[in-house]
């Protein structure tokens, strides 16, 4: 094999000596191995189609004979029909034999015969060879004419037989000639390009399976190499190789990585070893009650504190008969329910409180936070806080919330009961006007009706202006009497410019006794608050009578209280009453709303207390600043019926 030859195929002699060990391996290789089943694949390939081709060949030979055998009986009726028909007109047997005999001696004819026709008693037939039912013959008959008296007579008829069984010898010999020249040129292709592929792949395979089967990660091995291939090659084993060895990289670098997870989940696992003795802790001081459940409400596992907020004890426990649906009560199912969607959904449920039944079937109200601790096996754990404690507690603080209020109404009560108190010449002279103008009204109508004749338009008017005095002073009445008489807190829509107006006019005579000017600057359409108006009212009442009193201990420049209406900048309701008196020390203004905390020498230190304490109540919130040039301003604002509205419908 010249060098080209090497270079073409990528090896050197096959035969050479230090091949043989391998050619030996090579016949050496187990039936079931690639190499014996890629030859018998190719011999069986190579056996059908050269059994179809062969098959096909003697086929179309075979149609070739028959055909030439037609065409041959064809040409002996075109041939000797003309003269047999003459010989039998004319009874000449003899001649007839001799033409019958020439005709057997032509190729593949087994048997002639001539029969006379029309004759019933005794035909005269000729015959030469005997005919045979072999399937292998081939039968033809010819009618023989003749032309006599002007006209065509059938006279006999000329069988003919012919034999199948030469075409059928030499299409057998043929067959054994193509089948055992095929099978020779199959086989030895064969061995021939198997011998080439175990030399081109098979030995390298088995290079790659030893490398493989010695392979071991943690052993670093080196990198693979085929024996004895041009390094310019890079066909499929090649790539195969290239392959191996990167996946080898990849894999000695993922068993480092992995070597280096195992250290880091070693040293996790002391950790979490550590937290869960932590954990265990935590379960056996039974400071909060813990139990682990099964999705299918089964009570797993529970620390004492658990089973002494419900009353269990552990054998309960073990025997099975702490069932979650059995410990929560009906109207607790909703909320139940909704917390093992978030449970199935985020594998954690907040806190939330609810109830769990007791063993003697009491309630206890807990609160609950529980976790999955592994999807898969749908377990978890939750921790139970006994609230009856705290519930407790919660309720003695409502209650003393509630005792708080009412001593406080109380509080407002006799602080309203007092201030009408301190404006009782202003009251007597509220109603004495109305009262006397009544009755000089009276006395004008009777000396209208004791003229003569009597003036009964003048009667009619001064009846009008006794009405009206009467319904002046009953409102007079009634606003004292809403402010002093005790009832509860009413929760209504309070117009606080209208309500500032009554305040003001219950105290304009006691503006007008200490010679102060009363303004005001009531604001139109402002929104409604939502309250007690009585209530309201009163700390209008407190703080107007505050300022007026600050007032009357000065002689110093005009004495003026503004009172506005109006609205902040966050839209709240606002009420602002300013005085032009002698202020507030620095000092007094952070304490002035404490309570019993007074800057009056007879003074309790409640009323302003009590206001800021009312203020805040209906969510608003009551302050003091100094007024320009001199004197102090208290406003306090209040949220709209509209801003609470919205705070209701809006999330936080």
């Amino acid at each position: 094999m010249g060098e080209a030859t090497k270079r073409f195929w990528g090896f050197a002699n096959p035969f050479a000596a230090e091949e043989r060990p391998r050619h030996r391996r090579f016949f050496a290789v187990a039936p079931h191995g690639i190499g014996w089943r890629l030859l018998l694949s190719i011999l069986l390939f190579s056996a059908l189609i050269t059994l179809i081709l062969t098959l096909l060949e003697l086929y179309l030979d075979y149609r070739r004979d028959v055909t030439a055998l037609d065409s041959r009986l064809e040409q002996i009726s075109g041939s000797y029909a003309a003269s047999l028909a003459e010989g039998l007109w004319t009874l000449d047997q003899k001649q007839l034999q001799l033409q019958l005999t020439g005709i057997l001696q032509l190729p593949d004819i087994s048997a002639v015969e001539v029969r006379e026709a029309g004759i019933a008693g005794n035909p005269i037939v000729v015959e030469v060879g005997a005919r045979s039912s072999d399937p292998s013959m081939i039968t033809r008959e010819y009618p023989l004419h003749y032309n006599a008296q002007g006209r065509d007579w059938v006279i006999g008829t000329l069988y003919v037989q012919a034999t199948l069984a030469p075409i059928y010898r030499a299409l057998f010999n043929r067959a054994l000639i193509i089948l055992f020249s095929q099978s020779v040129k199959t086989f030895l292709t064969s061995l021939f390009i198997i011998y080439i592929f175990h030399f081109l792949v098979t030995r390298h395979l088995f290079t790659i399976a030893r490398f493989v089967s010695d392979y071991r990660i943690a052993d670093l091995p080196p990198h693979l190499r085929l024996e004895r291939r041009p390094p310019r090659y890079e066909d499929e084993l090649e790539r195969v190789v290239t392959a191996f060895n990167a996946l080898s990289d990849d894999l000695q670098r993922a068993y480092r990585r992995i070597s280096d997870a195992n250290e880091q989940l070693a040293r996790d696992a002391t950790i979490l070893g550590e937290r869960e003795a932590k954990i265990r802790r935590l379960v056996d001081s039974n400071i909060i009650g813990i139990y682990i459940w099964k999705r299918e409400d089964q009570i797993l596992e529970a620390n004492d504190a658990f089973l002494r907020i419900l009353g269990y004890d552990r054998e309960d426990l073990v025997a099975g008969r702490l069932h979650r649906a059995d410990l929560t009560p009906p109207e607790w199912g909703p909320r139940t329910a909704q917390a093992l969607v978030e449970l199935n959904t985020i594998g954690t449920v907040q806190p939330y409180e609810k109830e769990f039944f007791r063993k003697d079937g009491s309630r206890v109200p807990v609160l609950l936070g529980s976790a999955s601790l592994d999807l898969t096996s749908k377990q978890g754990v939750t921790f139970v806080l006994d609230l009856t404690e705290r519930k407790r507690v919660e309720a003695e603080a409502r209650e003393s919330e509630r005792r708080y209020r009412e001593i406080q109404m109380q509080l407002a009560h006799a602080n309203r009961v007092a201030t009408m108190g301190l404006l009782t010449a202003s009251i007597a002279h509220e109603v004495n006007q109305p009262i006397g103008a009544t009755v000089t009204n009276a006395s004008a109508g009777l000396r209208w009706l004791g003229a003569e004749p009597p003036n009964l338009d003048e009667v009619k008017q001064a009846l009008e202006r006794i009405v009206r005095d009467g319904h002046r002073a009953g409102a007079v009445v009634g606003r004292i009497r809403a402010l002093i008489k005790r009832a509860p807190r009413r929760n209504e829509r309070v117009d606080i410019s209208a309500a500032v107006g009554e305040v003001i006019e219950l105290t304009r005579s006691e503006a007008t006794k200490d010679g102060v000017v009363v303004r005001t600057q009531l604001a139109d359409g402002l929104p409604r608050v939502q309250g007690d108006r009585v209530e309201l009212q009163q700390v209008i009442l407190n703080l107007i009578l505050n300022a007026l009193e600050a007032m009357s201990e000065t002689s110093e420049g005009l004495r003026e209280l503004l009172i506005t209406t109006g609205r902040t900048e966050s839209g709240d309701v606002l009420v602002a009453v300013r005085d032009s008196g002698p202020g507030l020390a620095p000092d007094a203004i952070e304490r002035l709303f404490e309570a019993f905390y007074t800057t009056k020498l007879n003074g309790l230190g409640l009323g302003l207390s009590i206001c800021r304490s009312i203020i805040e109540t209906h969510g608003g919130r009551l302050w003091v600043s100094a007024n320009a040039p001199r004197g102090a301003v208290f406003q306090f604002a209040l949220p709209s019926v509209l801003d609470k509205a919205a705070s209701e419908i809006l999330p936080n």
